[in-house]
């Protein structure tokens, strides 16, 4: 328990120290950029369409403002996709316009986060076979089968 702890510990601090300083002024920028075109990505466009919405991968979606998570720390978007409805999409799930002059900050900020995650998915495997190590091959069905 302690190691899983340890773990989830040095996932958030990892997290948050990638995206404290590169979010943090990337954010200032976009801010002042606002609002910006956007366009959706897998999960947000089916989202969008989920709640009704006619979209596209090519259909322009407007971005009235931006935080950081609290518990990431990762860059969040308010977005319209009619000029009345708001949602929120991480700025991951995202693609900028590419005419934007931030359009590189982005992207190089999307591989960013994403090359963070894939670090800690290999730390999670890890763990997953440091635990299984130490069970030593114990499973708790072996309780309940007949001798």
């Amino acid at each position: 328990m302690e190691l899983f702890l340890h773990f989830v510990y040095n996932y958030f601090f990892t997290l948050l120290r990638i995206y404290e300083l590169s979010a943090q002024s990337l954010m200032d920028e976009l801010l002042k950029c606002l609002p910006l075109r956007v366009y959706g990505r897998g999960a947000v466009l089916t989202l969008l369409r989920e709640m009704g919405f006619q979209v596209k991968n090519k259909t322009p979606l407007e971005v009235t403002d931006i935080y950081r998570d609290d518990n990431s720390g990762e860059l969040v978007c308010k977005l319209t996709p009619d000029g009345t409805g708001e949602f929120t999409a991480a700025l991951t799930n995202l693609k900028l316009d590419i005419k934007h002059p931030l359009y590189q900050k982005v992207k190089n900020y999307q591989i960013e986060v994403s090359e963070a995650l894939g670090r800690l998915d290999e730390e999670d495997t890890r763990q997953i076979s440091i635990d299984k190590e130490d069970r030593g091959g114990f499973r708790v069905g072996s309780l309940y089968k007949n001798k």
